[in-house]
C-alpha cells in the first residue's frame, strides 16, 4: 500500500514555511528603515549647510584634507607594525604551517625548508613526500605557477644535496 501526504499535511507545511518567509522580509524591512533613520539622523541638516560663508568653506575644505592626509598617514603607519596577517588561515583555519613570506634571492636550507614545510633536518623520504605533494597542488600543467614550482624542485634539491638516496 502506498501512503501519500495528505492535502491537510501538505497545506500546513505550505502554511508553515510562507509565514517564515514573511517573517523574514518583516525584519529585513524594518531593519532597513532602521538603518535609513541612522543615516538620516548622521546627516547635517540643510541649515548647517547654508550658514557657512564662503570663506568658511575654504577653511574647512582644507581642514578635511588636511585631516584626510593625518587618516592615512595614521592607517600606512598601522599597516607597517607587526607581521602580515593570513586571513585565509584565520577564517577557514588552515594553512598554519606553510610559509607565508617572499622569496630570498639565494635559498637558505631554512627558506627551503619552510617552503615544503619540513624541518632541516627531515629524512630524504619526508623531504621527498613534501615535495611531491606540494608539487602535485602547484604544478604548471595542472594551473600552478611554473615560479613557485620551480621553488619547491630548488628546495627538495637544496635538502637534499650531499644526502644518500634513500
Amino acid at each position: 500500500m502506498i501512503r501519500s501526504t495528505s492535502h491537510v499535511e501538505r497545506s500546513f507545511v505550505a502554511f508553515s514555511l510562507g509565514l517564515g518567509a514573511l517573517a523574514v522580509g518583516a525584519h529585513a524591512g524594518a531593519s532597513a528603515v532602521s538603518a535609513y533613520n541612522d543615516w538620516k539622523a548622521s546627516r547635517p541638516s540643510v541649515e548647517e549647510e547654508s550658514s557657512g560663508t564662503n570663506e568658511n568653506d575654504e577653511s574647512k575644505a582644507e581642514n578635511d584634507t588636511e585631516k584626510m592626509k593625518e587618516e592615512t598617514q595614521k592607517k600606512t603607519e598601522n599597516k607597517k607594525e607587526g607581521p602580515r596577517e593570513n586571513i585565509f588561515a584565520k577564517w577557514f583555519d588552515v594553512g598554519g604551517k606553510y610559509y607565508e613570506g617572499g622569496f630570498e634571492d639565494i635559498m637558505t636550507r631554512r627558506e627551503a625548508a619552510l617552503i615544503l614545510g619540513v624541518r632541516e633536518s627531515s629524512s630524504s623520504k619526508r623531504i621527498k613526500d613534501a615535495h611531491r605533494k606540494l608539487l602535485i597542488l602547484n604544478h604548471p600543467d595542472t594551473g600552478g605557477s611554473t615560479c613557485i614550482a620551480g621553488k619547491i624542485n630548488e628546495a627538495k634539491d637544496l635538502l637534499l644535496k650531499g644526502r644518500s638516496n634513500k
